[in-house]
């Protein structure tokens, strides 16, 4: 058994999953109505559009099935807390992106394992050696991710004291405690495969990273998506929440390949869509 990756990591997840419930509000809802087509335009670039990205990317650019299966996974992850104070920093419209942060939390309880069990189906290097209980990741994710999520909104529209008591500290705390439970894993957990080394992962991070935030970016911009709100479309596009991908990597996929991409993109994708939402930000606002 690998500590950090079976056991630390979903404790970690529960606490982020946690924190981003207590800086929700119900009235964040409100976005959903108030901005019905942004809303739209953004629930269908997650659904639809980001995993046909992935897959697209691993045909142009040959990636083998492992990695591809990385790409699709990391597709499919809901948007996080990340991509809150990336929008709120850039000026997009927070208040939409809080709301397609949890709404891409219950999307992700019928896409991920609906897409991934589809594609291992049909890739026949991983067919034999990954198989999925789609009741038991379903059960797991919904644990992981509502939940404490739910438990957090709770919480926090009950007792706004706590918000504002540890918000300062949450804000540093919850991406620490992420980060060093990711690099526990990269270099203290059994690696899953021995051929695989995490600099060949950086590339096809930083290219996921990328096409998937400007993917969503132009969607929104085709369907004439207000630019604030666009922003916020492309970095939750983006920016997704690697912990929930790293979860099931190294708890159901037992992929090498798939743990250190998803461990590479973390270490990079928010500095990264900070640096272009900056620049975006600069061409549309």
């Amino acid at each position: 058994m690998n500590f950090f990756g079976e056991i630390a990591l979903p404790i970690v997840l529960f606490i982020i999953m946690v924190g981003i419930g207590l800086s929700t509000r119900i009235s964040d809802f409100k976005a959903l109505i108030k901005y019905p087509k942004a809303t739209i335009v953004g629930v269908i670039s997650q659904i639809i559009l980001l995993p046909i990205i992935a897959l697209f990317l691993a045909w142009i650019f040959n990636f083998d099935e492992s990695v591809t299966l990385g790409l699709l996974l990391l597709s499919l992850c809901p948007s996080g807390t990340g991509s809150n104070i990336i929008t709120k920093m850039v000026g997009g419209n927070l208040a939409l992106s809080v709301s397609l942060t949890t709404v891409s939390n219950f999307k992700s309880l019928v896409t991920i394992p609906i897409i991934l069990n589809w594609f291992i189906a049909n890739a026949e290097g991983l067919a034999a050696d990954v198989q999925l209980d789609y009741i038991d990741m379903t059960i797991r994710v919904f644990a992981l991710t509502i939940i404490p999520t739910a438990l957090g909104v709770f919480i926090g529209e009950k007792w706004s004291f706590i918000v504002d008591s540890t918000k300062k500290t949450l804000k540093w705390l919850l991406p620490g405690l992420l980060f060093g439970v990711f690099t526990a894993i990269m270099f203290f957990d059994e690696p899953k495969s021995q051929g695989v080394d995490i600099t060949e992962m950086i590339i096809p991070a930083i290219i996921i990273n990328l096409a998937s935030m400007f993917g969503s970016l132009i969607f929104a911009k085709f369907f004439k998506v207000e630019n604030k709100q666009a922003i916020a479309i492309g970095i939750e596009g983006g920016l997704k929440n690697s912990a929930i991908g790293l979860m099931i990597a190294t708890t159901f996929l037992h992929v090498g390949a798939v743990e250190l991409l998803i461990l590479a993109y973390s270490f990079i994708s928010f500095y990264l869509t900070f640096v272009m939402s900056f620049l975006i930000r600069k061409v549309l606002v």
